[in-house]
């Protein structure tokens, strides 16, 4: 016959046999003892609860309300772990009583209502006597403490792993139930993300989105990935190239950024798939790539929207400036007398089959041979040396773009000289440009110095300076556009000893001069500035032409400048002359002359010349263009999840993706904001919904009281009253850990009080439930 006192546990003294078992002994009123089991029948006990494990007697009940206890408890085997207490105590029986949390119509620990009815955590049990619910089961959407993520699914790759133990690299997942989004910024490539170089800044290679900006590449091996420029040319076409021909030279089908230039040499220009130019195309980024709302064939992916955005303050045309030595040919400096107006007809009205003007051979055009002008647009070893470039245009206010005299946009000040403001060493009041011998209202009678009668005409001085003793002056009467000192070649060393100075042209009057004064460009000491004279220069530019719009040109040439549009003669300001305006108007009517069809593409080319001392003026005016590449970002509201959105649930207008709880709202927990990010959520720091707490970044990190789990719920500890049997509790009444209880679950000193759970959260062997 086996002993029915209990073994004494770890760390336990003799004599310090568990009290509570022979409690159970007195209460027994029968007991039949064998070589098997050990079956004892109870006497009849009450007890009632209201919130926590109740009973009474020798067969307790556990409930929300109360019940009776009493019955017969069958002891198996004794063994070291104690004996094991069944019967058809109130616990086990399938219904909710008295103080149960639950009752799934056993007395098993481990299938979420444990031995004493106290419901495990991460189940639930919703109906009594039925089998309890596992929630900590990956792939259900509830993160559960035993979780670090739960997008719904069980596969891995996608941001949570396969068995929702972790979080995966280069990913977020903030939602429960939700699909784990790409960080962009946190230095790893993931979804689809283009590149991740560990920031959200743009301009660097990676943009604010990750993805690959033009001019970049980026070594998407490393992490986070390291992005540099492009070489461009090297004959490489790599990161968002679209060509690279191993040249800078534009204009050749691959341009000066090695992005590919439409091809124009048919009736109108054929645009390729990243040259970035909408022709006959929903989109066009500059590069052939896909994933960034641009596919890599020019259509628009699903979840973004793509525009052309506007060009804002400037926009930059690709030129080539080719410098000439003095009459090599004799085409410069051809030692001529100028014309106030231009020489029409000097260019045939097509242009060649290489894109180039042609020579009509007219007398007057002070050109040597058709050869000789063959010359200036080609590039010519020995006699011209070609430099590719950008011409800087900018936003003139009224929807156009123009060249300036400054570096930074600033305008040509249209300008005056007063020669006489004074003597050196006879200043008034020691003020430069003034003379002590000037009219002043005490002394009405001395003359005026030219400044002082530049002033009354309401002029700003734009510097004073003194030449040969004397103070002279400049004033402005107002800014105008162009370029009056155009020496785009100053430094190329292939004429570098031709240098001569330059005047700013007097007329016409009022173009950059309010006389017909042909002063010289000079520094702020009055010293002559020398510039580079002969050369050439050459500008294409791409636009769609769309019919009811607009576009008008706007230039001044000094000396000559054709415009051609189609390959057709638009504007004739050739031959040796002063600076001279011509526009043109491209509409419904002009378009029809220059064989242009809507929706078409075409290519406009200026050819230029500077080609006599001792001016040189340039003013290109574009409006009604717009080449910008296409722009695609997240249309959020089109219920497409996609870049930097965590969630699009639609705006009312499509239909709701399954993973949503309805169409997009800034005040719905667990739904997805107008911004397309999730609103109220678990770890968003806020406690709201069904949250039990929110820590924001500290979930999961702290444990204990006051800490909270990465599903929002109190962290879990024993003495928390929370039963976590996957963390080796077998029971949990919080402070109660420990004390005697009586039947009532209240702490007593009576006989027949019991230590239903220690301190250890564990269920002392032989307790009577």
């Amino acid at each position: 016959m086996r002993s029915l006192t209990p073994p004494r546990r770890r760390g336990q003294s003799p004599g310090s046999e568990h009290p509570e078992f022979r409690f159970w002994l007195v209460l027994a009123a029968s007991i039949t003892i064998g070589c098997g089991d050990v079956t004892i029948q109870g006497e009849t006990g009450s007890g009632a609860g209201q919130d926590g494990l109740g009973g009474g007697g020798a067969g307790g009940g556990i409930g929300h309300s109360g019940g009776t206890g009493g019955g017969i408890v069958t002891l198996p085997p004794a063994s070291d772990a104690g004996p094991t207490v069944t019967g058809p105590g109130r616990c086990g029986n399938g219904a909710l009583e008295g103080r149960e949390q639950c009752d799934d119509g056993n007395t098993e620990s481990g299938d979420g209502c444990n031995k004493i009815c106290q419901l495990e955590s991460n189940h639930r049990c919703a109906e009594p006597g039925k089998p309890c619910e596992n929630l900590a089961k990956c792939g259900n959407g509830v993160l559960t403490s035993d979780e670090t993520c739960d997008d719904g699914n069980t596969v891995g790759g996608d941001g949570c792993s396969a068995d929702c133990m972790t979080a995966e690299n280069g990913y977020q997942c903030r939602v429960p139930g939700k699909p784990c989004t790409p960080k962009c910024g946190d230095g790893i490539r993931s979804g689809s993300e283009a590149c991740d170089d560990g920031n959200t800044a743009s301009d660097d290679g990676c943009s604010s989105l990750c993805k690959l900006e033009v001019g970049f590449k980026c070594d998407t091996s490393k992490s986070p990935n390291t992005c540099s420029g492009t070489v461009c040319p090297d004959g490489k076409k790599e990161g968002a190239e679209g060509c690279d021909d191993g040249n800078t030279v534009p204009f050749d089908g691959c341009s000066q950024e090695c992005q590919i230039e439409p091809n124009c040499s048919g009736e109108a220009c054929t645009s390729k798939c990243g040259d970035g130019i909408v022709l006959k195309e929903e989109c066009d980024d500059g590069n052939a790539a896909g994933g960034d709302g641009c596919s890599a064939d020019c259509k628009v992916e699903a979840g973004w929207t793509c525009t052309q955005p506007p060009l804002g303050d400037t926009m930059s045309v690709p030129i080539i400036y080719r410098d000439f030595k003095f009459k090599n040919p004799a085409d410069f400096e051809a030692s001529v007398t100028g014309s106030f107006e231009a020489t029409l007809g000097i260019v045939k009205p097509d242009l060649d089959k290489d894109g180039k003007p042609v020579f009509t051979e007219i007398v007057n055009a002070h050109i040597a041979s058709p050869e000789s002008f063959g010359q200036w647009y080609r590039n010519t070893d020995g006699i011209n040396h070609a430099t590719a470039s950008k011409l800087v245009l900018w936003a003139n206010g009224k929807g156009a773009y123009v060249n300036r005299y400054g570096p930074n946009g600033e305008q040509w000040q249209v300008s005056a000289t007063a020669y006489y403001c004074g003597v050196k060493g006879q200043e008034l009041d020691d003020q430069p440009c003034t003379y002590q011998y000037q009219w002043t209202p005490e002394k009405p009678t001395n003359t005026k110095t030219d400044c002082q009668k530049m002033e009354d005409l309401g002029y700003k001085q734009i510097k004073c300076y003194l030449q040969n003793g004397t103070y002279m002056a400049t004033y402005s009467a107002g800014g105008v556009d162009g370029n009056p000192l155009f020496f785009p070649i100053d430094k190329d060393p292939f004429s570098a000893g031709e240098l001569k100075p330059a005047q700013v042209p007097g007329k016409p009057v009022g173009l950059y001069q309010v006389t017909e004064l042909w002063p010289y460009d000079v520094d702020d000491d009055g010293n002559t500035l020398l510039h580079n004279f002969s050369f050439t220069s050459e500008v294409r530019y791409w636009f769609k032409y769309e019919a009811g719009k607009t576009y008008t040109l706007n230039f001044v040439g000094d000396d000559d400048v054709w415009v051609f549009i189609n390959k057709k003669l638009a504007v004739d300001l050739g031959g040796i002359h002063t600076p001279v305006e011509g526009s043109i108007t491209i509409d419904n009517t002009t378009a029809g002359g220059l064989n242009m069809k809507p929706d078409n593409v075409y290519e406009i080319a200026v050819f230029q010349a500077e080609r006599q001392t001792t001016c040189s003026s340039y003013k290109l005016t574009l409006s009604g263009f717009n080449a910008a590449l296409t722009s695609c970002v997240p249309t959020c509201g089109d219920g497409v999840t996609v870049a930097d959105e965590e969630c699009d649930c639609g705006n009312t207008t499509v239909q709701v993706p399954a993973s949503c709880p309805g169409p997009n709202s800034d005040d719905s927990y667990g739904g997805c904001t107008t911004k397309c990010t999730w609103g109220g959520y678990c770890g968003d720091g806020i406690v709201n919904g069904p949250e039990e707490c929110d820590n924001g970044k500290n979930n999961g990190t702290q444990y204990g009281s006051g800490g909270c789990t990465l599903g929002c719920t109190v962290s879990h500890y024993c003495g928390d009253g929370h039963l976590d049997t996957d963390r080796g509790e077998e029971c949990d009444f919080g402070e109660k850990n420990g004390a005697k209880l009586d039947k009532n679950l209240e702490p007593s000193t009576d006989k027949d009080a019991q230590v239903y759970c220690d301190e250890r959260c564990a269920v002392p062997p032989g307790v009577v439930f």
